[in-house]
């Protein structure tokens, strides 16, 4: 990442700013694209093969010059390959936008891309005017309640992306943080599965709880038994502001409290802190902001400015605001453990 972040100043100051800026404003066209073509199966459509625009666009339904400037876009960035005759392919980034991809991405695709979500972008001046989100400028009810009550279909949308995160991070954790000291580990906001499923896979004398929203947790059991572990893996619906399981001997959250503000992220730790087990651990699993501003920290700068548009309480965080988040709930930190990816696994402890 520190080499990628070298060559990527020096594409920065190879061109007049006016172009850099230029280019960066484009990103809009990318991101719409992206989803676009996702959302026609295009990818899934050339996995047997190399094919013409023409042919693509009868059978997605589309125009066919129209899909051809499109798909033309795509290869000038290098996010799909031609062949010599003119015909579309996949190559490493398309296929990676394939619905049968194991570590697909298409479901973050459609979501960055998809109406509704701009509309929530919409209202990002009123996010930066006020510090509220955009979702309840748009919608009228804040973004969780939307995509649970409101709109299920996008929130099942939304539950995929994270699940393909799950899938990509899954295996770094389970190899970059030692889960065999543990014998009773529960995953709380866990989604639907996948991350916990890919750390008892790989730790076989693990057994798990998941804890999320009911409608949530259902989907966690169908994952569970598709992974063949039920005998290991138990779903359990709740709400995590009210309590959570308790008796185990580590708790992870992942990505669960950049989703919060302040006093939820307390209420949440603490009754984590209530529930453990003499001796538990907590791993919570998250970026870290650099306390100063910096290129290393794009990705999660822009996260940080997703968490504020689309939920208004959420945020990424420093390891100083981390701390203060802990000790007010009466945990801290025993190690930092960084991994080869932006996460890191944040051991926590009863404090003394």
């Amino acid at each position: 990442m520190r080499l990628r972040n070298r060559i990527g100043r020096l594409h920065a100051v190879a061109v007049p700013p006016q172009l850099l800026v230029m280019e960066r404003m484009a990103g809009m066209v990318e991101a719409r694209i992206l989803s676009l073509v996702a959302e026609l199966g295009i990818p899934d459509r050339l996995a047997a093969g190399p094919r013409t625009a023409a042919d693509l666009a009868r059978s997605a339904g589309a125009d066919a010059d129209a899909l051809d400037r499109a798909l033309a876009y795509l290869v000038s960035r290098g996010l799909l390959g031609v062949t010599r005759d003119g015909r579309y392919r996949n190559n490493g980034f398309s296929e990676v936008l394939r619905s049968d991809h194991p570590e697909s991405m298409r479901s973050w695709a459609l979501f960055f891309g998809s109406d509704w979500h701009w509309d929530i972008w919409k209202q990002a001046g009123h996010s930066l005017a006020t510090g509220e989100p955009g979702t309840v400028a748009a919608f009228g009810e804040p973004y969780f309640d939307y995509l649970t009550h409101t709109r299920p279909e996008s929130g099942a949308v939304f539950n995929a992306a994270l699940a393909g995160t799950s899938a990509l991070a899954g295996p770094i954790i389970a190899k970059g943080y030692d889960f065999s000291r543990f014998s009773r580990l529960c995953d709380v906001g866990g989604g639907t599965g996948v991350l916990l499923a890919e750390i008892l896979t790989a730790y076989p004398s693990l057994r798990g709880i998941l804890f999320d929203l009911p409608e949530v947790a259902e989907q966690a059991r169908a994952t569970f038994t598709a992974r063949g572990l039920t005998d290991r893996a138990e779903a359990v619906g709740g709400s995590f502001f009210d309590s959570v399981p308790a008796g185990c001997d580590a708790y992870m959250m992942q990505s669960v409290i950049h989703d919060w503000d302040e006093s939820s992220c307390v209420k949440i730790l603490s009754n984590v802190r209530a529930a453990m087990a003499p001796g538990a651990k907590v791993l919570v699993i998250e970026n870290v902001l650099r306390p100063e501003p910096s290129p290393a920290d794009q990705f999660t700068r822009t996260f940080d400015l997703v968490m504020l548009v689309i939920t208004g309480a959420g945020r990424e965080r420093t390891r100083a605001q981390f701390d203060s988040l802990f000790a007010a709930a009466g945990l801290r930190v025993r190690r930092d453990v960084t991994l080869p990816s932006l996460f890191h696994v944040l051991e926590l402890e009863a404090a003394k």
